[in-house]
């Protein structure tokens, strides 16, 4: 998976940076802990794909395509964002597997679940910055 960004670079926003850096930097923060919430929210909602069995407890994977059904809550619980400099932030999760339900390996099918989300934020973040930060000229 490529690294996912969504960049806003207009006079609007540049001048904010520069005159009130930490209210842009609060509003940075709440996009990424909505963003990490969007995330976790996906999981479960996959039509159910194959149930079997692993270590005596049952389990209905997710149909290609859709964000992983939870089994035992490891990836879900390990997301999270942090701050990579004034003005970035990164989403990631804590295990090495994610990368291969993102993208899917030669023998499972993708189970995207932070591409869809970043792409759902995409579409409203211009508003939200003109409506939060009140950037009219975004």
């Amino acid at each position: 998976m490529a690294n996912p960004k969504i960049v806003l670079d207009t006079k609007g926003l540049q001048q904010l940076k520069r005159t009130e850096p930490e209210k842009v930097a609060m509003w940075l923060d709440m996009k990424a802990e909505g963003l990490v919430t969007d995330i976790k929210l996906s999981f479960n909602t996959s039509p159910p794909g194959q149930t079997y069995q692993r270590g005596g407890v049952s389990h209905t994977a997710s149909q290609p395509g859709y964000p992983p059904n939870v089994d035992i809550g490891t990836l879900r619980s390990t997301i999270r964002w942090e701050r990579d400099g004034q003005f970035t932030r990164k989403i990631m999760d804590g295990v090495n597997y994610g990368i291969h339900l993102e993208d899917g390996t030669e023998r499972i099918a993708p189970r995207p679940f932070m591409q869809p989300a970043f792409k759902r934020l995409e579409q409203t973040i211009e508003a939200d910055a003109k409506r939060e930060l009140g950037l009219e000229d975004l």
